[in-house]
This record gives structure tokens, C-alpha cells and sequence, in this order.
């Protein structure tokens, strides 16, 4: 094989990447506690004549050239799944209950594993350094695994840093990238609002906090569609709420939970500034304490002009120019990705997993699973990135 054209090397890995995979989702690990998935990475990795050492726990960082003095770009896959049921029947379902890898993350380290064996074997031929960052706790286990990484010097002395996603809401076989922000700013809202609880027969001596969540929940919706301009930019989302024990009383006590999404700080602030007012609003209103709390989550993640045009250059030679582009960018969801792209120059991209017309399920829903089609492209795709970057010795 020739380290310009891996496409062969790749064909007779996928079979053993995917049993990895597999072996991978039967047994899910939640963020900082990848102690077994860790193990497999250390052991796949010394096999091929790396030298890894432990970051952030439970992740991983491998160097192809430890000592070389020239550049360095960072390659990253994450490791941890989701605190929910799996509800397939796949052979690889997961053995354990309330784990379960809806999120893919399964078949990144699948893929980063792969380009680990061909750079192994292609070493001499590489013409810098290439870290490989196996990262822990994506989903926000005490505030997510990448910016541990940072602290403990993950990034020292590298010059770029490249990550992926598979979506299923993109069609399979399209990639989507863009120079700017790829995802959103979070930010988790957690609301207690306290009345006075009674009698269900007899609302007019209570203080009802179910009304005046369910009003809440209302006006919480017009932050966007009345507090933003034409354009948008931000979601706000009220995914939780619980109130109240029986038929016939009314509570003292509802609790709310929810998620608000941006992808500008000017954006953020004015749509923190309208949830503050509508909450202290419906207090005024139906005559309850409201306690707001809001915890900032991970930042905008913002692409590298420069690093994406070496995604698109590589995209349209793997999977062709017509497949390449930034169609509903960007996604609101949000990824501690962002704290390596605000570090060093970066790029994220998705490669898109739709089946057809089929309503494949989108990661964390419990039918979700990873598609195994997509390892030999990620390989071929991180490859790809690898020559564009750092190209031959000099």
C-alpha cells in the first residue's frame, strides 16, 4: 500500500475495527470512568509501538513522533457513553443497565484506533507529529473531559487540532463543515418555583406553582421568537418539570429544568436578560418565589477558516466535492470540542449517517447505534487530514 492511497489498508482493517466497536458498545462507560475502554486503547496502542500516557483520568494521549521537533497536529475521539437504556436487540447491545453508547462515541474510538494502526505502519513516511487524544467525558461529567486535557498539557506544542461527529440527520455519505461556529454556547437552567400548597377543591387559598410553571413554560418560548431579531440564533428549551404527589393537592413546590442554546455573546446576553425578566414576571403574576439558577456550559465552537479548508480539501477527494458542505450549519447542540478549537486553531465536521428516506434514529435516542459504514471513512478522512497537514519528511 501506498501511505498516499490507503483506501486498501483501510478495506481490510474495518472488519477487525468494527468487532472493536462492537466489543466497545457491549460495554459502556460513563465520563471519567472508562477504565475498561481505556485499558483496550493502551493495549491497541503499545501493540503498534506508541507510548501512551494517561490524561484526564481515564483518557489517553499518544504521540506518532515524541521527540520530533517539527509541527504537531491533534487528532480526537471521545470515549464515554450516555446515562440512559439502550432498547435495540443488536447482538452488541449493552450489558449494562442505564449505559449505553447512543452518542457514537463507540465508533470514534473505533476510527481513531484505526488511523493509529495505518500511521504505525506508516511512521517514517509522516512528516511531523501526530497526537492522538482519546478524551474522556464528552457528556459533562463534572463539566467535560477536554478542558482536563488542556490543564494537564494535551496541547502543548500542537499546531491544530481535528475532531468528528457521525449525525444521522445529515444524509450518509455527506460531510458538513463551515469556518465559524459549529455549535452552540450552553447554558442549563434550573427553576424552583415555591407557592402555597392546599386542598385541589380549593385553588383560590393556594398560590399554584403548576400554573405558574405551566405559564413560565409559555412565555419562556417568546425569548427567542419575540426577544431575538429575524435572524435568531438562540433555543430555549423546558425539558423537564415535576410537581405535586397525588390527585387531589395541590403542591407547594414545582421544579423545572432546561437548556438555552446561542451562538453569539451578544445573543446570549440579551437572551439571558429576557429569561430573567419573563421569570420575574410570572412571580409578580401568580404571587410565587421563583429561584433561577443558570450554569454555563460549554462554549461556541468555533472552526478555524484555515483548518476547514483542509476538511473540505480532503472531503471532496474521499467522498467527493459534491458531498462537502455547510447545509443547516450550525447545530445547536453543544460539545467541550469547543475548548480545544478555543486553544488552538481547529475543525469539527460531521459525517452525515441518514439512511435513504429511512427515519434513522438520531444519537440519544435508546434506538440509536452507531453506523459501521462510517469507521472507513472517518480513517480515510482523519488520514487525508494527516498528509494535507504535515505531508512527507522534509
Amino acid at each position: 500500500m501506498s501511505w498516499t492511497d490507503p483506501r486498501a489498508e483501510i478495506a481490510a482493517l474495518s472488519e477487525r475495527l468494527r468487532e472493536i466497536r462492537h466489543d466497545i458498545h457491549r460495554h459502556p462507560e460513563l465520563g471519567f470512568e472508562e477504565v475498561r475502554t481505556q485499558a483496550l486503547v493502551r493495549a491497541w496502542l503499545e501493540e503498534r509501538g506508541y507510548q501512551p500516557r494517561n490524561c484526564a483520568e481515564t483518557g489517553l494521549v499518544a504521540d506518532l513522533h515524541p521527540n520530533h521537533s517539527g509541527p504537531t497536529i491533534a487528532l480526537r475521539a471521545d470515549l464515554d457513553c450516555l446515562p440512559m437504556h439502550e432498547s435495540t436487540d443488536l447482538p452488541h447491545c449493552s450489558l449494562h443497565p442505564h449505559k449505553a453508547h447512543k452518542c457514537g462515541h463507540d465508533g470514534h474510538t473505533a476510527i481513531l484506533l484505526g488511523v493509529a494502526d495505518i500511521l504505525a505502519r506508516h511512521r517514517e513516511s509522516v512528516g511531523g507529529n501526530v497526537r492522538l487524544l482519546f478524551q474522556p467525558a464528552e457528556e459533562g461529567v463534572r463539566g467535560g473531559g477536554a478542558k482536563v486535557m488542556i490543564e494537564e498539557g494535551a496541547l502543548a506544542g500542537v499546531r491544530e487540532i481535528y475532531g468528528l461527529h457521525n449525525w444521522p440527520g445529515y444524509p450518509k455519505g455527506e460531510l458538513r463543515v463551515q469556518p465559524g461556529p459549529m455549535l452552540a454556547q450552553v447554558h442549563m437552567l434550573e427553576i424552583t418555583i415555591r407557592g402555597k400548597g392546599g386542598h385541589g377543591s380549593q385553588p383560590q387559598l393556594c398560590r399554584d406553582p403548576i400554573v405558574a410553571g405551566a405559564h413560565l413554560i409559555g412565555a419562556l418560548q417568546t425569548v427567542v421568537s419575540r426577544g431575538l431579531g429575524y435572524a435568531g440564533g438562540g433555543v430555549v428549551s423546558i425539558t423537564q418539570f415535576s410537581a405535586g404527589t397525588t390527585h387531589n393537592v395541590i403542591p407547594d413546590v414545582a421544579r423545572m429544568k432546561g437548556t438555552i442554546r446561542t451562538f453569539a455573546p451578544s445573543t446570549t446576553e440579551r437572551v439571558l436578560e429576557r429569561v430573567r425578566e419573563v421569570v420575574s414576571g410570572v412571580a409578580a403574576t401568580f404571587a410565587v418565589d421563583i429561584d433561577l439558577q443558570i450554569e454555563i456550559g460549554y462554549p461556541v465552537l468555533m472552526n478555524d477558516a484555515r483548518c476547514v479548508e483542509a476538511v473540505v480539501r480532503v472531503g471532496a477527494a474521499v467522498l467527493g466535492a459534491e458531498q462537502v458542505s455547510n447545509a443547516d450549519l450550525p447545530l445547536a447542540g453543544g460539545e467541550d470540542f469547543a475548548y480545544f478549537a478555543q486553544a488552538v486553531p481547529a475543525a469539527y465536521f460531521f459525517l452525515g449517517a441518514r439512511r435513504g428516506e429511512e427515519d434513522t434514529p438520531v444519537c440519544h435516542h435508546p434506538d440509536f447505534d452507531f453506523d459501521d459504514d462510517l469507521i472507513p471513512t472517518g480513517v480515510a478522512m482523519f488520514l487525508g487530514i494527516v498528509r494535507d497537514r504535515l505531508g512527507a519528511p522534509a
